[in-house]
């Protein structure tokens, strides 16, 4: 209809932000809009992950496949992604995609010589770019807070070895979740309550204890002095 306008200009507040976390407030919308933002989240923002092992030396007890899967999908930065070329777009190396402007390389070499179990982790996985390294993870549960550790890829006991070169391409979700630059990506509701003033002061201080104990979320409270 003339007159009718469907465009929208949605209004972004950030609430939360940390390196591993975001929560933003999306307002003058609905939620095809919010959807949207959702989906292009977790499928179309391009980052690196690997996508070619080739493995010299497994003597794990693990087999080759299940350590190029587990690879793919260690998280790597990818500042570097905006600036990468596709490698199915890339004319220096006629879509081979093992050059240095449409991929990184990455090495392992690690074996066990002692009796203890050795675990091999995202910190042994050894860059062609400083740029574009696994994502830093430590994990403190029984362990020295400043030992650096990594994601783990498999543990080798006493005589076992790991040898391989992996090549890191960019991608999207889309084409595969080893891409995917988020875990998970959800919307809801934030609710918008009005309080009927002239309502409240005609109830008793019980009545109002009711009302607040009502919510499941604990979200109104009467103040001790005035008692509203």
């Amino acid at each position: 209809m003339e007159g009718i306008s469907y465009q929208r200009f949605p209004k972004v507040k950030i609430r939360e932000l940390k390196d591993d976390y975001a929560k933003f407030e999306l307002r003058d919308t609905d939620a095809s809009m919010a959807n949207a933002l959702r989906r292009v989240m977790i499928s179309e923002v391009p980052t690196i992950a690997i996508d070619l092992v080739e493995i010299e030396v497994n003597s794990s007890v693990l087999n080759d496949e299940f350590i190029a899967h587990r690879l793919g999908l260690i998280p790597l930065t990818s500042e570097r992604a905006m600036s990468m070329r596709f490698s199915r777009d890339c004319d220096a190396c006629d879509g081979d995609g093992q050059c240095e402007f449409c991929s990184v390389e990455f090495h392992l070499r690690a074996k066990c010589i002692s009796d203890q179990t050795l675990d091999v982790t995202s910190k042994d996985l050894y860059s062609s770019d400083h740029t574009v390294v696994p994502v830093d993870f430590t994990d403190n549960a029984g362990y020295d807070s400043t030992e650096p550790r990594g994601i783990i890829i498999v543990k080798l006991r006493r005589g076992q070895e790991l040898r391989l070169r992996a090549i890191a391409r960019k991608g999207i979700g889309k084409d595969h979740a080893k891409w995917s630059p988020a875990a998970t990506v959800t919307f809801m509701y934030e609710p918008e309550i009005h309080i009927n003033e002239d309502l409240m002061e005609s109830l008793t201080l019980e009545e109002k204890l009711s009302f607040v104990e009502s919510s499941p979320t604990k979200v109104f409270d009467i103040d001790p002095n005035t008692q509203q």
